[in-house]
């Protein structure tokens, strides 16, 4: 193998392994490891990712993979590298627009299935607690009773907490397999799991198409570029903010201020 193998947890990469039909086995195999459903469910239908906007105005999202299982249930799975903000925000907007997505103008709420949110992370959420797999669910706090007729779940999977021992977690040779960055560890979480052999050997393969190599590096290099642009852009802002810190400064000199004086007037603002 002469090639670098390209990481399961970029965005592009994870879709190529888990959103494609040709490859619904892997996703199966996964979502079975810590989504709740009966087996039956796992007949899966990819819908399109693009979630389209009510009106003009409204916000347009692009998910990372998403599908319908037998009866209905919609399943949405995102993958987060780098740690952005608001992100329960965002996965709240989600959830939102996929189960009002289910009902029709006329039509009763009955409609409506179980959404359920898949957020994986390749840094910390919730720093608070050792756990790398919640599941959140609407619920009272005082007595710990779920309300249960409201549709919506949302799953958390931190990468970064996963341990390096199997701890027993059907979850873990998943986790530990896009965690992944060499051949020995895809190796190691390849070991003994049929499915995750299947998900690495397929990942192999994306990774010597050179038609795939070249739209990951173009990709990647956007993102540079982007990143490289916001950093320019907060130290302009941050030179623009300390220049006119200093014109105030002397202003404030020139109309006979003393040091305390400026100094205690600055402290308030």
């Amino acid at each position: 193998m002469n090639y670098a193998i390209l990481p399961p947890t970029d965005d592009w990469i994870f879709k190529l392994l888990f959103g494609d039909e040709r490859n619904a086995n892997l996703l199966i195999a996964m979502l079975q490891t810590f989504v709740e459903l009966p087996d039956e469910e796992y007949e899966l239908t990819f819908l399109d990712t693009h979630l389209k906007p009510e009106y003009e105005d409204d916000k347009f999202g692009i998910l990372d993979v998403k599908v319908k299982t037998k009866s209905g249930k919609i399943i949405n799975i995102e993958i987060q590298v780098n740690p952005v903000k608001n992100i329960g925000r965002r996965l709240s907007y989600y959830k939102s627009k996929m189960v009002v997505e289910q009902i029709s103008k006329g039509e009763k709420y009955h409609v409506i299935q179980r959404v359920i949110c898949i957020c994986i992370t390749d840094y910390t959420l919730f720093p608070e607690t050792p756990d790398y797999l919640n599941d959140f669910v609407f619920y009272n706090s005082k007595n710990g009773l779920r309300f249960k007729d409201i549709p919506e779940e949302i799953y958390t999977l931190e990468l970064t907490k996963v341990p390096e021992q199997n701890d027993g977690s059907a979850a873990w040779a998943w986790l530990r397999f896009l965690r992944s960055k060499e051949k020995e560890e895809f190796e190691m979480a390849a070991a003994k799991n049929p499915e995750i052999r299947a998900a690495v050997d397929t990942l192999y393969e994306l990774s010597a198409d050179r038609k795939v190599r070249a739209e990951y590096e173009m990709r990647h290099k956007a993102w540079l570029d982007r990143q490289s642009q916001l950093h320019d852009s907060r130290e302009e802002g941050r030179a623009e903010g300390r220049i006119e810190e200093r014109e105030y400064l002397l202003k404030l000199m020139k109309q006979g201020l003393s040091v305390e004086e400026i100094e205690q007037l600055t402290n308030e603002q």
